[in-house]
């Protein structure tokens, strides 16, 4: 933190130093300047100098990326339908949009369905298993999907891509 200050230390040093030769200067040829103002001044002009070295961060983007629904898109996942459904329904996750847990937990319940034709695959996890029967349930009134979290999610897609990471 302190390194981060030096700059504007010695800038602010060097600006109040140069005000009050200006003023030694002047008290040479009788004009006397009060010393409070040149060293406002110093200071003023010394932060601002940092200020123009440093420069402000810039703000991070507010909007989500566009989603490329191109079928030549540039990552090799990307030519799997379910995973560009996934992005869909993820991107559309965010507040006022159209994705809901329950969408998310029936196309998780895709992806399991079409993983449990693997007999190699391992078993789904408790909490997977059990987001996905509140998915499909018939009575969606009565039961409700809990929301998913990041880390959830995350978990899932983990789990549900076991074995699936191979050469193509």
């Amino acid at each position: 933190m302190i390194r981060n200050l030096l700059p504007l230390l010695w800038r602010l040093a060097i600006s109040v130093v140069a005000a009050l030769v200006v003023v030694g200067v002047c008290a040479l040829f009788k004009l006397l300047i009060p010393i409070p103002v040149p060293i406002a001044l110093g200071l003023s002009i010394g932060a601002i100098w940092w200020i123009i070295h440093v420069g402000a961060a810039r703000a991070d983007q507010l909007d989500a990326p566009q989603l490329d629904r191109d079928a030549d898109y540039a990552l090799p996942h990307a030519q799997d339908m379910r995973v560009r459904r996934l992005e869909d329904l993820i991107h559309g996750a965010q507040p006022s949009r159209r994705m809901t847990s329950r969408g998310l937990a029936r196309t998780l319940g895709d992806v399991a369905d079409e993983r449990s034709r693997d007999p190699d695959a391992p078993p789904l996890s408790p909490g997977l298993t059990h987001l996905i029967a509140q998915s499909r349930h018939a009575d969606a009134e009565s039961h409700p999907v809990a929301p998913i979290d990041r880390r959830a999610l995350h978990r899932y897609l983990r789990e549900l891509a076991v074995g699936e990471e191979r050469d193509r």
